[in-house]
């Protein structure tokens, strides 16, 4: 396949090239190729070229939860949101945190998915020496300090500190950074604001912790869904004296406050909570900081939604509409693409060890996205493929409109339609 006169987004710049893919792979890039006999060719004239995103943190709810999400409808609402790498998260029923355990969700994502997949292992209590046995297996252990959807939680100081130690260095450990025991007090005082129920000094506690243990232990740690400018600052501060970690942040929390939550009632209830609009501007002032940015896509349905407070779950999807308002907050000077591209591209490549992705580069998965820059258009419920059905961004303008997605080569969504077959998406090869 020859794509060209395509505005190809690369991590430091963004230039007119041509791209020849050869099976699944990215073979040549270069200006002016020459179309050669009997092959496919693609004029993307007017149109952006990006690399396929990695979306390094999604709940698509399998097993245990399919009412809500699968691995086919999650990845093809990842396709139609120019995602074509998912990382699925361990907190499924039951856990993903043990190797029979880790084999079945693989047989499920296997028959099911449209675009590449990895896979995290959850930290228990006791799997200490299971993680590290299976641990060239996945993509990244995943260590809940604070209790969220599912059943989750390592508190104690010394598995914590165990796993911290125990786990291939070099691979990460990622965080959900709330500290268990502040979440219970403030819990208790009976608050239906959730940013008031499950406040900030949670996250700074729980992140202040994991920098010092991983400081302490020479690991890679990755922070999730980071969302207050104190945890960006201990983050920063550890990464000048040395500490070996990323952090993530998520569209929902760039893009909205806690008056939104407000204003979406149970729609807008998530973990960790949105915060202050103080909170959310500092998220783009200490953009720099940031690694990667990843939607944490976690629906349900609007039944459970719609219930009292205290009942309702945390989580809001999100794998659909990250790139539409990455692109908007691009063509409104707030971030550059380059920018975009290193944090849902480059970085998430690199930190889970992601061989065959990362860029549009010549021997890489020809993952591409074609995109129309100049079409504006409003986000609706009615778009959305996860099976829960809704957005908080219903209403929301965005411009850029993604018309054609490639997953290593292969056209597997067109103009709205998914034309990838169940089962198509394959494991990530993964640096042991």
């Amino acid at each position: 396949m020859l794509l060209r006169n395509g505005l190809v987004v690369l991590p430091e710049d963004t230039v007119r090239l041509d791209i020849r893919t050869s099976g699944e792979t990215i073979v040549e890039l270069a200006e002016h190729l020459v179309p050669e006999p009997g092959e496919h060719v693609i004029d993307a004239a007017g149109r952006l070229v990006l690399p396929g995103f990695i979306d390094s943190h999604v709940h698509f709810r399998e097993p245990g939860a399919t009412h809500k999400e699968d691995f086919a409808s999650g990845t093809r609402a990842a396709l139609a949101g120019g995602v074509t790498t998912i990382l699925d998260m361990p907190n499924t029923q039951p856990s993903t945190d043990n190797r029979e355990h880790l084999a079945e969700k693989k047989a499920l994502a296997a028959k099911k998915a449209v675009v590449d997949y990895g896979l995290y292992l959850g930290a228990t209590n006791s799997n200490i020496e299971e993680a590290l046995a299976i641990s060239d297996q996945v993509v990244a252990l995943k260590l809940y300090m604070g209790s969220s959807t599912g059943s989750l939680l390592v508190t104690e100081f010394a598995p914590l500190y165990r796993h911290f130690s125990t786990f291939p260095l070099h691979k990460p450990i990622v965080v959900h950074a709330e500290d268990e025991q502040s979440l219970k007090y403030f819990g208790s005082l009976g608050s239906k604001d959730h940013n008031q129920s499950r406040p900030p000094l949670s996250a700074q506690i729980a992140v202040s912790r994991a920098l010092a243990i991983a400081e302490k232990t020479g690991r890679a740690l990755h922070i999730a869904h980071t969302t207050t400018a104190r945890e960006l600052e201990l983050i920063q501060e550890a990464k000048r004296k040395g500490v070996h970690v990323t952090c993530e942040v998520t569209p929902l929390h760039l893009f909205l406050n806690e008056d939104d939550q407000h204003h979406l009632g149970n729609f807008g209830k998530v973990n960790p909570p949105l915060r202050s609009e103080n909170d959310r501007k500092a998220l783009w002032t200490y953009f720099d900081t940031i690694d990667t940015i990843a939607t944490d896509h976690a629906p349900h349905t609007r039944t459970e939604k719609d219930v009292p407070y205290e009942q309702a779950p945390s989580g809001m999807p999100g794998v659909q509409t990250m790139l539409p308002l990455l692109l908007t907050a691009a063509g409104e000077g707030r971030v550059t693409l380059n920018e975009i591209v290193k944090r849902c591209v480059v970085n998430p490549a690199r930190i889970f060890g992601l061989k065959t992705k990362g860029a549009l580069e010549i021997g890489k998965d020809a993952d591409i996205v074609l995109v129309n820059p100049n079409v504006a258009y409003e986000l609706t419920n009615e778009q959305m493929l996860s099976k829960c059905g809704w957005t908080p961004f219903a209403g929301w303008k965005v411009k850029g409109k993604i018309e054609q997605v490639f997953v290593r080569g292969s056209l597997a969504y067109e103009n709205g339609t998914c034309i990838a077959e169940p089962g198509s998406g394959k494991p990530v090869p993964i640096q042991s």
